[in-house]
């Protein structure tokens, strides 16, 4: 059988055109989107919160701080001796000219006091001694003057000019300084008649307050106290005496009387702002004292005369007000110099201080029942519970 050839073709297959990738291109897309919507969110954040800070350097410290506020910056002005730049020139900042700061950030700002000046220190509540080595140290001079106060003796009680005051070096900063309190022991006078314990309490500088109470002891006569006798006491203290008024007779009258003066409310347990208020609204003064005990803070823990005695109108009521347990927070000494007694101790009171006050002959009627004086001074910082001294004048000056 003849063989055939057979013509074997081969074909060889040509592949399909590649079809051009697209996610890459997808993706850079999306990168670029990204990346303007952060720049853009970046450019607006920038320009509503941050903005350059401008150069103030070489220009007078009221133009540097107005301008630093209308950008929105706060400006801290430090003081410096500088024989170069004339008083008041601006002679640094930080941070510098064009740096971008977000609107509020304080600014520094470091300007000429130029030389032979100083600013008077803050000596008030140092010593005398103490307070004179300061100012020698800033190179100022300082005279004292001595002032009736309960303070401790020799402490700076005012200062003339006041801090922050610049001066040319060598000036005179009066100092008002304590004599300090004048002490004695309070004697004994119960047992003997209201007119001869008031004349041998005056007579030892204490001011006495008589209290009318009911008692199985002969009319006129002192029953009680407060402080006790033997208790050590400022001169100018006030001695509250109770006074009887006489044994309480069995025969009913034919008309009822009541005994004189008004009922004191009882106020133990209340808060302070509360006792003062019911007190004050009775018309009675009050005068309250910081005292050791783990009831609440602000808590009225004792009174006197006790709640229910009968007083006359005007007659002083202490009570004494719990420190509370842990440590007490600070506050701000209000101000109050100016106002009325009882405005002022309600003003005291509500900002968590404890208050009394001592008499100071007033210069005319105007300084009637008014504060005069506060220790201590307004914006001091002191513990809750702290008491306040208000003076107070009193026309005609009270007798002694």
């Amino acid at each position: 059988m003849p063989w055939r050839r057979r013509r074997v073709t081969e074909e060889q297959a040509v592949p399909p055109p590649r079809r051009p990738l697209i996610w890459p291109w997808l993706v850079l897309l999306l990168l670029v989107v990204a990346g303007g919507i952060a720049a853009a969110y970046l450019l607006a954040r920038d320009s509503g919160s941050s903005t350059r800070v401008p150069d103030v350097v070489g220009r007078q410290v009221t133009e540097a701080v107005r301008e630093l506020g209308e950008r929105g910056y706060t400006a801290d002005v430090e003081a410096r001796a500088n024989s170069e730049g004339a008083p008041g020139t601006v002679l640094s900042q930080a941070p510098e000219a064009g740096t971008k700061l977000d609107k509020g950030e304080p600014v520094t700002v470091l300007v000429a006091r130029g030389p032979g000046r100083s600013q008077v220190p803050r000596v008030v509540g140092l010593s005398a001694a103490r307070a004179l080595v300061r100012l020698q140290a800033a190179g100022l001079r300082g005279r004292t003057v001595k002032a009736a106060s309960r303070r401790p003796k020799d402490q700076v009680l005012k200062q003339s000019p006041a801090p922050g005051t610049e001066l040319r070096k060598g000036s005179e900063v009066v100092l008002t300084i304590s004599r300090g309190p004048r002490t004695g022991t309070v004697p004994s006078v119960v047992g003997i008649t209201e007119a001869s314990a008031r004349s041998t309490l005056e007579g030892l500088g204490y001011k006495v307050a008589v209290t009318r109470v009911q008692s199985s002891q002969p009319r006129g006569f002192v029953v009680s106290q407060d402080p006790t006798s033997g208790t050590r006491a400022a001169k100018g203290t006030v001695v509250t005496i109770n006074v009887s008024q006489g044994a309480t007779t069995t025969t009913t009258p034919t008309t009822p009387t009541r005994p004189p003066g008004k009922p004191i409310p009882s106020v133990v347990g209340l808060a302070q702002r509360v006792a003062v208020a019911r007190l004050q609204n009775a018309g009675f003064k009050v005068d309250s004292y910081p005292a050791a005990s783990t009831r609440p803070r602000g808590t009225v823990i004792t009174q006197r005369p006790a709640g229910g005695t009968r007083a006359a109108p005007g007659s002083l009521v202490r009570i004494d007000v719990s420190l509370g347990s842990g440590r007490r927070p600070l506050r701000t000494v209000p101000d109050v110099v100016g106002m009325t007694e009882a405005q002022a101790k309600q003003a005291l009171v509500g900002a968590s201080f404890t208050v009394r006050s001592v008499d100071r002959a007033a210069a005319d009627r105007s300084e009637q029942d008014i504060v005069l004086e506060q220790r201590p001074a307004a914006g001091a910082s002191a513990p809750a519970a702290s008491q306040v001294i208000l003076v107070v004048g009193r026309f005609p000056a009270p007798t002694t």
